[in-house]
């Protein structure tokens, strides 16, 4: 391993935050989708632009990984890590053709508002689940104890700079927002910890304020129970 011994090793715990706001919204995607009315182009466009935000949220996640923690890994524990990642590369090839046809879907059903493109947005986001959660379980099990052996705070918070620098200033709140939604103190002080500082002072009132109103937009667009 090629770090300092003197340098303070990553807690990459935030990312159990992340991945369960990812189950809670990708878990809901389906029944929300279906709940649609058929026909109401204003609530179809509400459920699928949070469609497509899902699918640039968890396309950010992984290539940050892609960038950032798999490189590293490689490099400083191949033993480890070497058949792991090359598990890790193959969900996650899966799991973007997924979302590309989740998002491919999302576009036609916004533009039609009709119950056929509907339903099928909605098997697809049935269809990704059991790969997703497969993949999250994977990663907390295996990966996240690898990355905080091998990688120090700096090099993960850079990591989660990435993700963040992929979507824009205002959606990056919402996602801070998301994750915060059910997160308790100790799960809300990790996150602090791993995302920028500017980020977590405006993010945590401001992100707060804006999931909750992009949750009841979509609970009123939707026949669904949303979460």
């Amino acid at each position: 391993m090629h770090t300092e011994k003197s340098q303070k090793m990553a807690d990459s715990r935030d990312m159990i935050g992340a991945h369960d706001a990812m189950r809670r919204e990708f878990g809901a995607l389906p029944a929300l989708i279906a709940g649609v009315p058929a026909g109401d182009a204003q609530s179809t466009a509400v459920v699928a632009d949070h469609v497509l935000m899902m699918v640039d949220f968890l396309h950010a996640h992984h290539t940050s990984e892609d960038d950032h923690v798999w490189p590293r890994l490689r490099e400083r524990c191949p033993d480890d890590a070497g058949p792991l990642i090359e598990t890790m590369d193959r969900q996650h090839a899966f799991i973007d053709s997924e979302l590309k046809a989740l998002a491919g879907g999302g576009r036609r059903s916004r533009a039609s508002a009709d119950a056929t493109d509907r339903d099928a947005v909605a098997a697809v986001a049935e269809r990704l689940l059991p790969a997703l959660y497969e993949h999250l379980a994977l990663e907390e099990e295996r990966i996240l104890p690898l990355i905080d052996r091998h990688l120090t705070e700096r090099e993960w918070k850079r990591t989660v700079k990435a993700s963040l620098d992929k979507v824009s200033f205002v959606r990056g709140l919402l996602m801070l927002g998301m994750a915060l939604r059910g997160a308790s103190e100790e799960q809300a002080q990790l996150l602090r910890a791993a995302v920028p500082a500017v980020v977590w002072h405006a993010g945590r009132p401001l992100g707060t304020r804006l999931y909750r109103t992009h949750h009841e937009r979509l609970a009123s667009a939707s026949r669904d129970s949303y979460p």
